[in-house]
């Protein structure tokens, strides 16, 4: 753990990961309002949400229409611009530490963002569709590719600023011509790669690199083994910010319809065609509280830590975790590029697989058979998917518990790490 702790202290000395951290802590109020926002919606307003459905919420809200459309257009506006927002402050933080002017800098970095997510299709008469931008890319989604981003255009407009500052010619421009400059070469480089790209993938750089993931460890089938691989790999790719490139959620797979057409026959869910899959496993009891059980996690902080700041994340994402929407926690603490967090977030989900996989095979617990909301609260996944078997509710609650012993101790290590209430005390300073 003492070692682990230094390579936690290391890799966060480096430049790159200080401006990722201050980037994401300036996303996280975003982040927050627009997973509040996704928890009420679902979960309460949609025709398909959890509470809905319990509280029979059509029947006597009024104005029922008015008020989704009122979350759909919230949650619309947050959710479209956070990626951008990440590029922006990614570069700016980086110009900052490189004493460069950061607003410019952070401005060249959101158009280099949009311009690599510009709907290409949109210019061909012959195959025009979507609107002018690859939306996908630009929420949550697009973390990562905003995080590269702002990290090559912050690093680029720094480096071409030192280079040219012993021209002659170019230190006659004003702080705009200079900008402007800047603007030219950024947009020229950023419209090529762009462009490039859609000749590959209607979905841009960032489709491209979902697609290719996607192409890697889709269709685990009902091996347990490729289950396990497929669920660890996918939570991998969350913690570096490729959010959902595989959807853990196997309601509609076949053999997840199969299934479910098996239990309404003979009205059980023992005796299943394939009690191993995606669903049954990675929904069930794998991942529920968003990926890398974040709900335990969150447990385990109000447990373990000493820290005022992830207390405090813990108890504002707390509800949105327990319908399993977890991107405010991945940003807030944060647990992206945590090395620490690393370990538990692959590792817990992990072993309920294997907790669940073992139960169901020796038939102590039944499949989950009955397609859930999302937004149906974690703990009770299994138990309402299998039709209110308390098997599967005590199954559900020794896998929270175990994924909290699991971060427990990492939850402790960081407690030595004052990190996060020394930027709090820089930025209500500055």
């Amino acid at each position: 753990m003492q070692g682990l702790w230094r390579i936690n202290q290391r890799i966060g000395q480096w430049r790159a990961m200080r401006v990722i951290r201050q980037a994401l802590q300036v996303a996280y109020p975003f982040i927050l309002v627009m997973t509040l926002i996704s928890a009420i919606g679902q979960s309460c307003l949609a025709a398909n949400g959890f509470f809905f459905r319990i509280y029979h919420i059509g029947a006597w809200l009024p104005g029922l229409t008015l008020w989704r459309q009122a979350f759909q257009v919230m949650g619309l506006v947050v959710n479209n611009v956070v990626a951008v927002m990440i590029a922006f402050t990614t570069a700016y933080f980086l110009a900052r530490a490189y004493h460069r002017n950061g607003l410019a800098v952070g401005l060249l970095s959101a158009l280099a963002f949009l311009t690599l997510n510009v709907n290409y299709d949109m210019l061909d008469q012959t195959r025009r569709s979507g609107g002018q931008f690859v939306e996908n890319n630009l929420g949550p989604q697009g973390i990562f590719l905003g995080i590269l981003v702002g990290l090559f255009i912050g690093w680029l407009a720094s480096w071409l600023l030192k280079r040219l500052a012993g021209w002659h010619w170019f230190m006659q421009f004003t702080l705009t011509g200079r900008v402007a400059w800047l603007l030219v070469v950024v947009m020229v480089l950023t419209v090529a790669i762009g462009y490039g790209m859609s000749w590959l993938t209607t979905g841009g750089l960032n489709g491209l690199v979902y697609q290719a993931t996607r192409a890697m460890i889709s269709n685990p089938g009902h091996q347990g083994v490729m289950i396990l691989a497929v669920t660890a790999f996918n939570n991998l790719l969350w913690w570096l910010g490729l959010i959902g490139p595989v959807s853990l959620a196997g309601n509609s797979s076949v053999t997840a319809l199969q299934n479910l057409a098996t239990a309404v026959q003979h009205d059980s869910v023992w005796n299943l065609p394939h009690p191993i899959t995606l669903h049954t496993l990675g929904d069930a009891y794998a991942n529920f509280g968003g990926a890398g059980m974040t709900l335990a996690l969150i447990i385990a902080i109000w447990l373990g830590s000493t820290h005022a700041h992830y207390r405090r994340i813990a108890n504002q994402t707390f509800l949105p975790n327990l319908v399993n929407l977890n991107e405010a926690t991945l940003l807030g603490l944060p647990v992206l590029y945590n090395p620490i967090l690393l370990i538990p977030f692959i590792a817990a989900p992990t072993v309920n697989i294997l907790l669940a996989w073992c139960a169901i095979t020796w038939k102590w617990v039944p499949p989950m058979a009955y397609p859930m909301p999302r937004t149906t609260p974690g703990p009770l996944m299994a138990y309402m998917g299998t039709g209110g078997d308390w098997r599967a509710l005590a199954l559900s609650i020794v896998c929270l518990a175990v994924s909290v012993l699991i971060y427990l101790p990492f939850v402790r290590l960081l407690n030595q790490d004052p990190q996060p209430e020394e930027e709090e005390r820089d930025d209500h300073a500055a």
